[in-house]
């Protein structure tokens, strides 16, 4: 008797391909939906970014709005490994001042490479809808509670400013990005916002503006 046949796996190549096509699709996406915003991204334009051809966004994601959730999770997922690669290493002895001082570095530094992300949320946050809903509660509602709580912490140690947690919230989202949403007008400005040196000099700024002088350095001064 012939036993019977089961469909063949995915050979390995086929498998990256695919992998690397809907990767594509997602970057080229992201690129569509940061300057067209939902309604005016066209696929047909995502697809010719990604190389490919339209059919592929129909054979990786269900619908448009599949597609702009895949792309703003991986946009998510990538601003939440730079923040991580930019933090320094746990330690439990580090001063909260010090250890808040780090995440504003962090987030400054991954913010950098990532202007789209502003671009998009500028679009979205802007109206009621229900992407917005799904934004705040999957991803930006999780750094919203982190930057608030740890600023309430830092007022009742007495080591901020007796500042609104929310206003320090969306001052800090705002003047992080900016400079690199805005790094086509700063090049007619003659300034590289991209240039390293800027990254850092914007990120050690923040820190002052939020936190003050160190208070360890000016001791040793």
């Amino acid at each position: 008797m012939t036993p019977p046949t089961t469909p063949l796996a995915p050979s390995r190549p086929r498998q990256a391909r695919a992998e690397a096509t809907r990767t594509a699709l997602l970057d080229a996406a992201l690129l569509e939906f940061a300057a067209h915003g939902f309604d005016g991204a066209s696929t047909r334009s995502i697809a010719a970014r990604a190389g490919t051809h339209q059919p592929q966004i129909n054979y990786h994601f269900d619908s448009k709005e599949a597609l702009w959730q895949a792309a703003v999770d991986h946009l998510f997922g990538v601003l939440e490994a730079s923040i991580r690669s930019h933090l320094p290493p746990p330690d439990a002895d580090r001063a909260p001042r010090d250890e808040f001082a780090g995440r504003i570095r962090a987030l400054v530094r991954a913010v950098a490479g990532l202007p789209e992300l502003n671009r998009i949320m500028v679009r979205e946050a802007t109206a009621d809808s229900d992407r917005l809903v799904w934004i705040v509660e999957h991803h930006t509602r999780p750094l919203f509670e982190l930057v608030t709580s740890s600023w309430r912490d830092l007022r009742a140690a007495g080591l901020a400013v007796d500042v609104d947690e929310t206003v320090v919230y969306y001052s800090l989202v705002g003047a992080a990005s900016l400079a690199y949403v805005n790094a086509p007008e700063a090049r007619l400005l003659g300034r590289d916002t991209l240039a390293t040196d800027f990254v850092e000099a914007h990120a050690d700024a923040l820190v002052l503006l939020f936190l003050g002088p160190d208070p360890a350095e000016d001791s040793v001064a």
